[in-house]
């Protein structure tokens, strides 16, 4: 009845005008819907986990054997990493469980599968494959078969992906549900990934679960999103704020549907400044400066941009922002662009998926690699993946190579994304268009 509620509400605040008497887009976002969540003082729960975690680390001092207590050690540090966004409690929460399954001696299966899980977290990637194949290559239980799923999908190994998929085949299964979805997303079939999502979320909603109930609603927001069911988007971020009032991802997708749908960036940077105090992640930075572009304020969004960098040169980050790095020093001198195109044959070699192939081919172009970056996009991007993005690299990627016939076979796709690549990136992408 709530949700029902909320889609009233929003439904009657339909239409505005700009400064100039233009109608915008239906309006969706109601700030008392979320303000309180976005207000949320969670600093006694913060004060609880770290107290938990200096008796235990005390405890771990004395016996750093004892599987249970580093358990809740790696635990409590990974919900802390959630909740605060600091690295340094991700990296020790790993170290916690790496250490479980040093000592895990009875049925240690679960402890690695966990600590699969914590390398996938991490962008460590082939470091996951390599631990699951060290005691489960044959994937002969249901649980290592997602996990390999998961894994291939990451290090773009496609084959192994559907191998799994089919294994785990069960359509009243919400695990297999929910990759499969992601399986036809990849595939770019967007109405099968939703109906798909759809059938898991009311799995999950039977099941009581409010862990699968927080991911469901969260991930079929973003779904919902880039089919342009932006109120069906805003409400399930909605909902899963009504489970998990903790929860800044949706805060941060009402964010983008504020800026990116409503084009009111004065709401969007009011939440997205909120969460950037409580959960300083790096990201956020680009966030926010990409909106100050669009406000045409370009030395807040360099400098904006500049902050990210310096930061994510702290090695604890690893590789977790790799692919940001290679688009924001793409748009910087010859000396930032020479390092993109490093950086890019890194993340080639931690994962080559059509997405990092197409960085690497742009950063080819943008290092006038002009023929190198046009094969590399054949070969390993056009016609294997629908990704906006990578899209809009190879509309440049032909252009650059004199194959306009064939970059504009993309103008509709990119016209119909405005919403998943926001106004500044639909600007870029308008003046190319008007140059050809």
């Amino acid at each position: 009845m709530l949700l029902l509620f909320l889609s009233i509400i929003t439904v009657s605040c339909n239409q505005t005008t700009d400064k100039n008497g233009q109608e915008n887009a239906d309006i969706v976002t109601v700030q008392k819907d979320y303000n309180s969540y976005l207000n949320k003082d969670n600093s006694a729960l913060i004060a609880t986990l770290k107290s938990d975690i200096d008796s235990l680390e005390k405890i771990i001092a004395v016996n750093n054997t004892g599987v249970l207590d580093l358990g809740r050690l790696s635990s409590k540090l990974n919900l802390l990493y959630d909740l605060k966004g600091d690295v340094n409690h991700l990296n020790r929460s790993v170290e916690m469980q790496e250490a479980v399954v040093k000592n895990m001696y009875i049925e240690p299966e679960k402890s690695k599968y966990a600590l699969a899980q914590a390398y996938i977290k991490q962008h460590r990637f082939k470091k996951a494959d390599s631990l699951m194949r060290s005691f489960a290559a044959d994937a002969s239980t249901k649980e290592s078969q997602l996990l390999f799923f998961d894994i291939a999908m990451e290090l773009g190994d496609y084959t192994r992906a559907e191998k799994m998929l089919n294994a785990i085949q069960n359509q009243k299964n919400y695990n297999y549900l929910i990759r499969a979805a992601k399986w036809n997303d990849y595939k770019g079939d967007l109405d099968a990934t939703i109906r798909l999502m759809e059938e898991a979320k009311t799995l999950a909603d039977q099941s009581g679960n409010p862990s699968i109930q927080i991911w469901s609603n969260s991930n079929i927001a973003d779904y919902y999103g880039h089919d342009g069911q932006i109120q069906n988007s805003y409400d399930h971020y909605i909902k899963t704020l009504e489970l998990d009032p903790d929860n800044t991802y949706a805060l941060k997708g009402i964010a983008w549907i504020a800026y990116s749908h409503e084009k009111n960036p004065e709401e969007a940077l009011r939440i997205l400044k909120k969460l950037k105090e409580r959960h300083p992640l790096p990201d956020y930075d680009l966030d926010i400066a990409e909106i100050k572009e669009f406000q045409n304020k370009s030395e807040d969004a360099d400098s904006l941009r500049k902050n990210f960098l310096a930061e994510v040169e702290n090695d604890a980050y690893g590789a977790m922002y790799n692919t940001y790095k290679i688009e924001q020093l793409l748009s910087g001198n010859e000396a930032d662009k020479a390092k993109a195109l490093e950086i890019a044959k890194i993340e080639i070699d931690n994962r080559s998926t059509p997405e990092t192939q197409s960085l690497l081919s742009y950063a080819m172009l943008k290092n006038n690699l002009t023929k190198e970056a046009l094969e590399n996009q054949k070969k390993y991007v056009i016609d294997k993946t629908y990704e906006p993005v990578a899209q809009l690299h190879s509309l440049e990627i032909l252009l650059a190579n004199d194959e306009k016939n064939k970059a504009l076979t993309y103008t509709e796709e990119l016209s119909a994304a405005s919403y998943e690549l926001g106004p500044v990136t639909m600007k870029n992408y308008y003046e190319i268009l008007e140059e050809i």
